[in-house]
C-alpha cells in the first residue's frame, strides 16, 4: 500500500506553487496569483466516511453541508475528524485533504485535491 501524500508536500510538488525560504521558515506561494498559501482546518461531528464522501464530490457545498464541531458556546471545537485546507485569501484556489485521528495520531485518509470553489468560512482557524 502506498503512503498518502500530505497536503503541504502535495502543494509543493504542483507546478503552480513555489517555496520561498526565509531564515528559519518557508512559505508556499501560488505563482499565478502571487499570494501566500494559508493552511487551516475544519473539524466535523460526522463520521470520517461521511466527510470522505463529501470530499470526493469535489464541491465545497458538500463539505459545508456537514455538521461542524462546535462547543457549548457555538465556537469551533475539535473532534477526531477534520479536513485540512490550503488556500489564498483572494480565492485563487482551495485544496483539501480529509484526516482522522486514529489512536491519537493524525492520519490522512485520502490524497489531497483542489475543490471547486473558495469559501473561507470553511476554515475554523481563520
Amino acid at each position: 500500500m502506498t503512503e498518502i501524500v500530505d497536503l503541504t508536500d502535495w502543494l509543493k510538488a504542483q507546478p503552480e506553487f513555489e517555496v520561498k525560504k526565509k531564515l528559519l521558515f518557508s512559505s508556499i506561494i501560488h505563482t499565478p496569483s502571487g499570494e501566500k498559501v494559508i493552511e487551516g482546518f475544519r473539524y466535523f461531528t460526522n463520521s470520517i466516511d461521511e466527510v470522505v464522501a463529501a470530499f470526493e464530490t469535489g464541491t465545497v457545498s458538500a463539505l459545508t453541508a456537514l455538521d461542524y464541531a462546535l462547543d457549548e458556546d457555538g465556537d469551533p471545537d475539535t473532534t477526531s475528524v477534520c479536513i485540512k485546507l490550503a488556500y489564498t485569501k483572494g480565492g485563487a484556489f482551495l485544496a483539501a485533504q480529509p484526516q482522522e485521528y486514529q489512536d491519537y495520531v493524525p492520519t490522512d485518509v485520502r490524497e489531497p485535491k483542489f475543490l471547486d470553489a473558495f469559501d473561507i468560512s470553511l476554515d475554523q482557524s481563520a
